[in-house]
This record gives C-alpha cells, structure tokens and sequence, in this order.
C-alpha cells in the first residue's frame, strides 16, 4: 500500500489539538510487573498497540489471569509462568528482553518464542549470558529460540552486563531479580540509553521495589506488591507532532504529558527550545508548541535514541546545518534506522553523513520533486518521520500500516491535526 503523505499549506495560525495514546514503554513495563506481583493490579490508560497486545498475549498464554474492560486492565499476578503455546512477540524488543530473564529463572517449563525474524537478528547474547550463568539455556530456533530454564529458581540474582548495545538487558534483569525473594545486584561498565534504567527504576518503585540506581551498578531489594496506576501518555507518540509545529511554524497543543515524566524522549523539549520554538505547559497535561525554527539541531540523543528519526527530518527541513549525535544505538533497532534516517534526509532533499556509527550531520536542500516513495523498511519510527517531512516535501509512503506497531491511530490523528 501507497500513502500519500498529507502536506501543511498556507499559513493557519494553529494546527488542531491531538491527544497522545498511552507509553509504550510504561505499559509494558508496567504489564511484567503486574504480572510479577501478587495480588491483583490495575492498569488503565495503557497503550492499545501492537506492541502491548503481543506483551498481554504472551502473558495470558504463561497462564496470568488478565482481563480487559475499556481502558481498565486487570491482572493477577505472582503465579509461576507456564506456556501453554508457543509465544508470538511480533516484532517487539521490549517483550522478548523484558520476558528472557523472567522465563530463564522461574518458568516450569521449556518456553518457546517466536516473532518476526528482525527480531531474532537484534543483538540478545548479553541477556543471554548472565542466564547461562544461572543454568538457563538457549536453544536457537528457525522462528526465534526456546527458553530452557534454570533447573533450581535462584533466590538471587547477581551479574555483570554488556548493556551497551540495549539498555533494555538491564531492565529485564532488573525487573525479573526484583520478584526474586533476595533480589539482586546488577553490575555493567557501560549502557546505551541509561535514561530507560530511571525509567524502570520508576516503575519498580510504584510496585514497591525501592531500587537504587546508583553509576554502574543497580541494587534490588527482593519482593513487589500489586498496585493500582493510570500509565502516562508517550513522549515518544508526542514527538512527530511537536515536531509538525517546528517545521510549519505553527503551534499546537498535544497531552496528556507530564512535566516530571522520567521518559527520556521529554529532551525533545529542550532540543526544540534550543532551535528556536517556544513551549509552554497549559492545564490538564496539555504540551503548547510553536514554531518556526531558527536554526539548525545540536542534540546528544544518547539518552533518547527513538527521536533520532523524527529529529533527522525536522533536521532535513532547519534553516541551518544539524548534528545530531548519540545514535550508536540506531543500528539495531526494527532496522537500521542511523541509514534509514540518512536516506530519509536525502529523500527530503538534504544532504547526510554518518560519522563514526553514532552521529549524522544534516545540511538542508532545496525542496526535492518527483521521487520513489519512501520505504520505512517496516520500522514505525521511521513511517512517523517521514509524515514530518512530508508536510513540507510531500511525497508517497509505502507501509503506512507499520505504525501500528505503537500508535494504530496515527494517520487519523495527523490528518485531524491538519483538519483534513
């Protein structure tokens, strides 16, 4: 299938407000840990997405009791995880990362797993080295792997972790050692995206895990408790749209957001702010941005790696040239999105150069004619990046579809954003 990318002409004063679905990576986060817990949570304002419907899948066939009414889940957590099927994980990292460890160190049973296939090609031998310690074993498959887990469930998880190529090792670890009844103590010499560890460090603490995160090393008391949590909206949704009001110079309003929210993609405030647009809080969660920017993007998005895309095409379409540095991560995401958001810029009519496998440097051109569509290569970041640069360059998307992966509502909600 062929989008026509919807294009921003004339100069209205105001794009329409849009309201931003639930985090991803809260939902998920917080889906595991309900699970982990005894008792019964309740989660409401979770993301409804690809994304988390292969996480609530996978639970309900390890045998956790959730039911979903509307926007409220409930989940009966602390029973030990038993698959009665294969688990189908689509193309979600955070899944198979945050299940690994649960699965390696408590399940009764073999586990098998299966996704789509780039999710099996994305790096999973640092996860899977500390589990071998513990006596888990990996058994390669043609779909994905099977689990085998540790004979004897350690009552305590200690370890060192090359997290450098996914924070998200960590997190699943970390998440996993904290039902352990002694905890754990995880240690590592370097993370990619250390803000995640705030993130899950967050979430631990609102099901009663008081996790300290300390430079290098993360203590987990044992023990969690169930709870009852309205997950925030996703600054990663957010951030196509925030970026609409940047390359149009018009102004928006998008919520629910918070302030104080640890997600790492909130930088995104400060990066535009730098460049030139003006932000403000309103009442009820409501994020006012406007453009034009005034100058080019210098941003080290070590921190929120996901952005790299979007920023690449507001990027493409500055008045200036851009650095965006940090993105040693890309690489191994849905695709390889540092080439990807290179390509995006060319496609947009700008000029890319990738230095050292972490940084891209962006010089606009002149607005480009008749080209191929852009291919997203199935990656929903990339999709929500190229809707950017389209309303400005125009242009056709193959794949529209793949955004579906965390915000199904996307193109009804740029559309609504533009009233068209």
């Amino acid at each position: 299938m062929i989008l026509r990318l919807p294009e921003a002409f004339g100069p209205a004063p105001a794009l329409e407000p849009v309201r931003i679905p639930g985090s991803k990576s809260a939902t998920n986060r917080a889906l595991l840990l309900a699970a982990l817990a005894p008792g019964e949570s309740r989660l409401s304002g979770g993301l409804e997405a690809e994304d988390t419907r292969w996480m609530r899948g996978a639970l309900r066939t390890l045998g956790v009791p959730l039911e979903e009414a509307g926007d409220l889940w409930r989940i009966e957590g602390g029973r030990q995880p038993r698959a009665l099927a294969p688990l189908w994980l689509g193309a979600s990292g955070t899944t198979l990362r945050f299940l690994l460890p649960w699965l390696a160190l408590g399940a009764r049973g073999p586990v098998e797993l299966r996704g789509e296939p780039r999710l099996f090609e994305r790096p999973l031998e640092p996860l899977l080295a500390p589990l071998r310690a513990c006596g888990a074993r990996w058994e390669p498959l043609e779909t994905g792997g099977r689990i085998h887990p540790a004979p004897t469930p350690p009552m305590r998880l200690e370890a060192e972790v090359d997290a450098r190529a996914s924070s998200q090792f960590l997190s699943g670890l970390a998440l996993a050692a904290a039902a352990l009844p002694d905890g754990g103590l995880l240690h590592w010499t370097g993370a990619a995206s250390p803000s995640y560890l705030a993130l899950t460090t967050h979430w631990l603490r609102h099901f009663g895990c008081e996790a300290r995160l300390e430079p290098g090393r993360w203590r987990l008391p044992g023990g969690l408790r169930p709870a009852a949590i309205r997950l925030p909206g996703d600054w990663s949704g957010a951030a196509a749209f925030l970026a609409a009001a940047a390359v149009t110079g018009r102004r928006i309003e998008v919520g629910p957001l918070e302030p104080e929210d640890p997600q790492g993609d909130r930088a995104l405030m400060t990066i535009l702010a730098r460049a030139g647009c003006v932000l403000a809080w309103l009442p009820e969660g409501r994020l006012a941005a406007a453009g034009p920017l005034r100058r080019g993007l210098e941003a080290d998005l070590t921190d929120c790696p996901d952005l790299g895309p979007v920023l690449a095409a507001v990027a493409a379409l500055a008045p200036g040239p851009s650095v965006l540095a940090g993105l040693h991560t890309l690489p191994f995401k849905e695709c390889d999105r540092l080439a990807a958001s290179a390509d995006l810029v060319r496609w947009l009519g700008g000029t890319a150069e990738v230095e050292g496998n972490h940084t891209l440097r962006i010089q606009p051109g002149p607005r480009p004619g008749f080209r191929p569509p852009f291919d997203p290569q199935q990656d929903h970041r990339m999709a929500f990046a190229a809707a950017v640069g389209g309303l400005v360059c125009g242009g056709d998307l193959q794949d529209p579809g793949c955004v579906a992966k965390t915000f199904p509502g996307f193109w009804e909600a740029w559309r609504g954003m533009l009233a068209c």
